[in-house]
């Protein structure tokens, strides 16, 4: 399979907000990329232009910059192997990634100032 990476040319921010605070996100949901829960609270992924407004919702520093890449083909929820593949290809460059995988596709999250770095691996990768 190949995987197509495409880049999006924002910048996402990681951030942690207490689940009381979901309704206050939905106002945001245009720049609101990812919600996860755990157990220490909903991680959301958001853009640049939110991560101020966002950081007031918690009491957490955000991490970020990073780059999202989309793998492109579309990958099947019972699929073995992809991120793997793709984390391996990023482990030898020695660029840290952070993946999600979605309904259609995955995706990774590398830290922007490797972004070019990652296309390049992947590229290669296949």
């Amino acid at each position: 399979m190949k995987i197509e990476p495409r880049i999006a040319e924002e910048k996402y921010y990681f951030a942690i907000v207490d689940e009381s605070q979901l309704m206050n996100l939905a106002n945001y949901l245009d720049g609101i990329v990812a919600i996860f829960r755990e157990d220490e609270g909903l991680t959301a992924v958001v853009s640049e232009d939110i991560k101020d407004d966002i950081a007031s919702l918690t009491d957490k520093d955000l991490e970020g910059p990073f780059a999202l890449i989309t793998l492109g083909a579309h990958t099947d929820l019972y699929a073995i192997g992809i991120l793997a593949k793709i984390t391996q290809a990023l482990t030898r460059e020695k660029i840290a990634v952070n993946a999600f995988s979605a309904y259609c596709h995955d995706h990774v999250f590398v830290p922007y100032e490797r972004k070019e770095d990652a296309m390049r691996a992947l590229g290669k990768s296949g």
